[in-house]
């Protein structure tokens, strides 16, 4: 009874172990993927400090570790959602909101956008489901309060998000906007896709003159 006890143990403290290999893995695919789009998995094992043989026991190819690091930004993406709460408040602000949070959290994997389109788009939004399935119900509501555009089919609007959100990574990554200007690019922007049309009042020439008076 106690030896298989002891066993029962070993086996546990074996799993931890896997587990704190594989999170140093993907925490220094992370790293070395930021500096350089093509790191080699021996540059990965070095920076992780693990044998490459380790390295490939956990994950046999550079797909396979990619697809990893893409899982683990993704699921972060979502606990971030999650915790902005996106059912709160008026729309427009939770949405506002929900990107900002989504975005501050996630600047280290700024590279996994450059990397991933290789892939092709009806896998990549596979991908990303667990977001989008967050942000749904929020576009619904919006919709719905006339928040956001009600005539815009809502795939469509969830694409919309999504690939600004992936321009601003791009800026960001490639220099030509700061973290802070690429965030604010991105929430007006996608605040301006989703507005509902303007009412003929609102575009009317010198309407905004004449309210003024």
């Amino acid at each position: 009874m106690a030896e298989r006890s002891t066993t029962k143990a070993r086996r546990r403290a074996l799993r931890a172990d896997a587990r704190r290999s594989i999170a140093r893995v993907l925490d220094a695919a992370v790293e070395e993927l930021a500096g350089d789009r093509e790191a080699s998995m021996e540059a990965i094992a070095r920076r992780a400090g693990v044998a490459r043989a380790t390295l490939y026991v956990h994950f046999p190819t550079r797909e396979a570790l990619i697809a990893a690091v893409t899982e683990r930004a993704i699921a972060e993406a979502s606990e971030v959602i999650a915790a902005a709460a996106p059912e709160d408040g008026e729309p427009r602000e939770a949405l506002a909101r929900v990107v900002r949070s989504a975005w501050r959290a996630l600047g280290r994997y700024h590279a996994l956008v450059e990397i991933n389109a290789r892939i092709a788009p009806a896998r990549l939004r596979a991908i990303h489901a667990p977001v989008l399935d967050h942000l749904r119900p929020l576009l619904r509501r919006g919709q719905a309060s006339r928040a956001f555009n009600p005539d815009l089919p809502l795939d469509w609007m969830l694409t919309v998000v999504l690939e600004l959100i992936h321009a601003a990574s791009r800026e960001a990554s490639s220099g030509r906007l700061s973290q802070q200007a690429a965030e604010q690019a991105l929430t007006a922007s996608v605040a301006g896709a989703l507005a509902p049309p303007a009412t003929a009042t609102d575009t009317a020439p010198g309407t905004q003159a004449r309210g003024a008076q």
